[in-house]
Parts: structure tokens; C-alpha cells; sequence
């Protein structure tokens, strides 16, 4: 039942094809033992080929070698090959100001894309063309389940989102010229632990996922479970419930403002895209924004936007002085200019 349940949210949002290749993140926990399982049953059924990758963060003594050494086993008994990635995640988080989980899932990331890299040049190789021709057919895999979408989404709540952010987390999202699937994105924990246990599964545990130590712990630990307890015992299915409605009604602006930003589109870079001035301020700020944000997206911004930010690049848009520029964060900037608004880096500005 429960492994139907996941064949019926891959086959209804197309996550996996036939002899497709999946790089799969493989921490050894509940979730993405699970997930492992389940991908080898459909290597049977539809010849797909799989590709586990760990990431020892060198965090917790002990346990990090434990884990990978469960990891290369459970892989090793299926006849799997395990790539595994061992990095000191607290010196990235030092180098690059950001906290050890923010680190650590770029360690992660960094690893599976990687992986997919390499897949999709040696079919090249083989086959004869370019990796970004073969990059379709390569995949990741991540094992996020129904409980961690109910945790994104007041996550993102609490620190103010819009309605994209209240999608919570997408079944499928395209980066750096892959796809990152969710498979087991519709299953609640229990129905994962539950799995683990009907088919022999052993995962281990990491024991600081039941300590308050990070901010989606604590909502995971105390607040939801305040939640059920004196408002709504059904709150996780409701936050999954409006993320369902926020990312219908996401999908729909998106392509509105896709279809908009081509009319307007002028000139287009790898470093710099030049929009139409007057159309984009004649667009209602719902496109607008999206447009914005989508432009700074595809040159390498994909985060650390603010609203205030996007606020003070309509007020120029808007206004008939020019020029005029609204820095953004890591050296992003957008000028308004001759009629037209450039979005690039301080080294393509035009006056």
C-alpha cells in the first residue's frame, strides 16, 4: 500500500521514466533508506539505474563514520556502488558565513550535482553528443516526506513568505541543468518508519534530529506539536492542503509571467538580461515581481532577495527619472537607463 502510494505520486507528477538514471542522497536515515528501497523495486520494473551518494559533514564524531559505514553496506549488499563525499562542513560554514546546516545541504547538493554532471558527460562520451543534450535523462533523488512539507511551509510562514513560499516544497524543481525529484514527497513519517519495518529495513538514527538545536527542529519538536495539541490536531494535513492551493495558483502566475516576459525581453546574456521599461511597469506587480525574481534567478541570484529590495526596483521602474540602480546582494544590481532595465552585475552596468 504504502509502496503504491509512492508509484502513484511519481507516475502522477512524471518524476521517473524508464531507463532513466537517478542520483539518489543517501543519508542512512528512515527516509532515505526508504526511498532506496523503493527505487531498487522499480529498477526492476521500469530499468532505471542508480547512483547513491553519501556526504560524511564530519559533524558528529562517531556517528558521521557510523552512518557512512551503514550507508556502504546497505549499497554493498544490493550491489550498488555508494559514492561517498567527506567534507568538514563547519570550516565551509566558517569560509562562507553561514551556518552548519546552511553548509551542509550545499555540501550535499554540490555532491549530487556532481554525480550528475559526471553521469550525463560519460553518456555523452559514449553515445556521442554534449552532457546538456543527456542531462534530462539524469536525475537527483532526495527523500523529503509529507511531514517535512508541513514543516517548510509555517516554517516559511513564520519568516513572513509569499504565495510561492507557501507552496512549500516542489515534486519536482529544475537546477543547474538537472531535475530534483520528491518521490516519497505524499508519505508521513509514520508510513516511512512503518515501511522500514514491514521490509527489514535498519536505519540509523541521527540523534540531533530530536534536540532543538536548529529552527526546523524546534518547529518540528515543539511547535507543530503545541499546534495539534490546542488548535488543530489536523494541522499538518491542513498546511499541506494550502500548499497544494498556493502552488496551483503559483504555477499559474508562473506562466503568466513567462508569457509576459517574453514580450518585454530585449537582450538576454549570460551576464546580463535588458528588459523593456514601460511594459514591465504596466504589469501588475504580481507579474512584475515574478519577472524580477525570475531574471536575478537565471543569472546566479536565487536567494537573499528581500521585499524591500524588489519595492525599490519598482519604485524606479516606475519612475519617469532614469537612470537609476537598486543594488542587490553579491554584487547583483538592477538600472533603470535610455528606456530600458538592465539586470545584471556591477560589471555590465550602462549608463
Amino acid at each position: 500500500m504504502i509502496f503504491q502510494q509512492a508509484k502513484a505520486t511519481i507516475a502522477s507528477h512524471h518524476l521517473i521514466e524508464p531507463d532513466e538514471h537517478i542520483v539518489l542522497g543517501l543519508s542512512g536515515g528512515p527516509d532515505s533508506v526508504c526511498l532506496f528501497h523503493m527505487l531498487l523495486r522499480l529498477r526492476q520494473s521500469m530499468g532505471i539505474h542508480l547512483y547513491p551518494v553519501h556526504v560524511n559533514h564530519g559533524l558528529r564524531p562517531g556517528a558521521a563514520d557510523r552512518d557512512q559505514r551503514y550507508v556502504e553496506e546497505l549499497c554493498r549488499a544490493h550491489g550498488i556502488s555508494c559514492k561517498v563525499v567527506s567534507a568538514d562542513c563547519n570550516a565551509l560554514a566558517r569560509e562562507l558565513h553561514m551556518t552548519s546546516e546552511e553548509a551542509g545541504r550545499k555540501l550535499r547538493y554540490d555532491a549530487f550535482y556532481d554525480m550528475a554532471r559526471r553521469i550525463s558527460a560519460k553518456m555523452a562520451a559514449e553515445a556521442g553528443g554534449t552532457p546538456e543534450e543527456f542531462a534530462r535523462h539524469v536525475k537527483i533523488a532526495v527523500a523529503h516526506n509529507a511531514d517535512d512539507q508541513a514543516e517548510t511551509i509555517l516554517f516559511r510562514v513564520l519568516r513572513g513568505t509569499g504565495t510561492d513560499g507557501l507552496a512549500g516544497i516542489a515534486y519536482e524543481r529544475k537546477e543547474r541543468g538537472f531535475s530534483v525529484i520528491r518521490p516519497i514527497l505524499d508519505l508521513p513519517r509514520t508510513d516511512i518508519e512503518a515501511y522500514c519495518r514491514e521490509n527489514d529495513l535498519h536505519p540509523v538514527e541521527d540523534h540531533t534530529n530530536q534536540q532543538s538545536i536548529y529552527t526546523r527542529n524546534k518547529i518540528r519538536l515543539e511547535l507543530l506539536p503545541l499546534l495539534e495539541r490546542e488548535y488543530n490536531e489536523n494541522i499538518r494535513a491542513g498546511l499541506r492542503r494550502m500548499g497544494k492551493i498556493a502552488a496551483a495558483d503559483s504555477d499559474y502566475l508562473q506562466t503568466c509571467a513567462e508569457e509576459s516576459l517574453q514580450k518585454i525581453l530585449r537582450e538576454k546574456t549570460e551576464d546580463e538580461i535588458v528588459l523593456e521599461r514601460e511594459g514591465l511597469a504596466a504589469l501588475h506587480e504580481a507579474i512584475r515581481h515574478r519577472i524580477l525574481l525570475r531574471c536575478f534567478a537565471e543569472l546566479g541570484l536565487q536567494s537573499d532577495v528581500s521585499a524591500e529590495r524588489i519595492a525599490a526596483a519598482d519604485r524606479i521602474i516606475g519612475g519617469k527619472q532614469a537612470p537609476k540602480t537598486v543594488e542587490f546582494p553579491r554584487g547583483y544590481r538592477l538600472t533603470v537607463a535610455r528606456g530600458m532595465v538592465r539586470i545584471g552585475t556591477s560589471k555590465n552596468r550602462r549608463e
